[in-house]
């Protein structure tokens, strides 16, 4: 067989380099500034404006036979959040059992905690729920992951304080980016006297993670870096990176709920580790969801002051 052409041999490793740049432009490029948009960004984001968001609309509490009403509230200057009240209502309106907050995850909405609303209704809490940033009816096209949306909270609370709209104690219910948010929220806000956090992350390596496997993305050399990286730049988010050092200790009565196989997971051992333990409380998370209201319920009542 002849020996290759000095040219030849010259024109391969042309298209060999070529073809590597063009592999590590797609996977450190052109890969993850798209998944970070379909991970981090509003379902619409393509579409996103922030001047026709969805109707502030409280059709899915009303048809649950509550008496909810809404309001927006301007979190930051550039985000909108959509809420919502529910109002206590027979003898629970002169003497409510206290304020609830709900915090929705990063998989639904508020509409997704209507049966929660009506069970805390029930028993007496004025509720207040609300679509995080960058979902449904509030505005802004990217979420974070967890420290902004605890300012928002932060927010809502100071909102509802000022004007004389809680009914003491206040607790706060969160479910994953919003469990977080709550945990977050608590530390700064000493306004807020109990938390429940249903599948937290507590870090920011944990969300990724949770995310790239629901999302089905692709694991590459550096993704978390890369991914977080492309992240900031598409949102312009300047976001602390979270880290297993950073959990700091619960400031008030705290109730985690968490998959069964995460309970002696290196989160939540650190969070125990760094918590009083007559603040924390620590439960696998019930398959069932009647089970995990009846858990949410029972821990908010047994945390009213005495």
């Amino acid at each position: 067989m002849a020996k290759l052409s000095r040219q030849t041999k010259e024109i391969i490793k042309t298209v060999l380099f070529f073809l590597v740049l063009a592999l590590l432009l797609f996977i450190y490029v052109i890969y993850p500034l798209n998944r970070s948009k379909a991970i981090m960004g509003r379902a619409d984001v393509d579409d996103y404006n922030a001047d026709s968001v969805v109707a502030n609309d409280p059709t899915a509490y009303l048809e649950a036979g509550l008496p909810a009403d809404t309001f927006r509230l301007e979190s930051d200057g550039l985000t909108v959040l959509a809420c919502l009240f529910v109002s206590p209502t027979g003898d629970f309106a002169v003497t409510p059992t206290g304020t609830a907050i709900l915090v929705h995850g990063d998989t639904g909405n508020r509409d997704s905690l209507v049966a929660l609303a009506s069970i805390l209704h029930d028993s007496g809490f004025a509720v207040y729920s609300y679509d995080q940033r960058a979902f449904e009816r509030s505005t802004g096209k990217y979420r974070g992951d967890g420290t902004h949306e605890a300012s928002d909270l932060e927010e809502l609370v100071s909102h509802l304080e000022i004007r004389n709209l809680v009914t003491r104690p206040l607790y706060v219910v969160g479910y994953q980016l919003g469990a977080d948010a709550a945990l977050l929220a608590a530390q700064e806000e000493k306004r807020i006297n109990a938390v429940v956090a249903v599948s937290p992350y507590l870090t920011t390596l944990r969300m990724q993670d949770a995310l790239k496997e629901r999302f089905d993305t692709y694991w590459f050399p550096f993704y978390r870096t890369i991914m977080w990286w492309w992240y900031e730049i598409r949102s312009g988010y300047a976001t602390i990176y979270r880290r297993l050092e950073d959990i700091r200790a619960v400031s008030c009565r705290t109730l985690v709920l968490v998959p069964p196989d995460q309970v002696a997971g290196k989160e939540v051992t650190r969070l125990k580790e760094v918590s009083e333990p007559d603040f924390l409380d620590v439960r696998p998370l019930p398959a069932d969801r009647n089970a995990i209201h009846d858990a949410i319920v029972e821990f908010l009542v047994s945390s009213r002051p005495d």
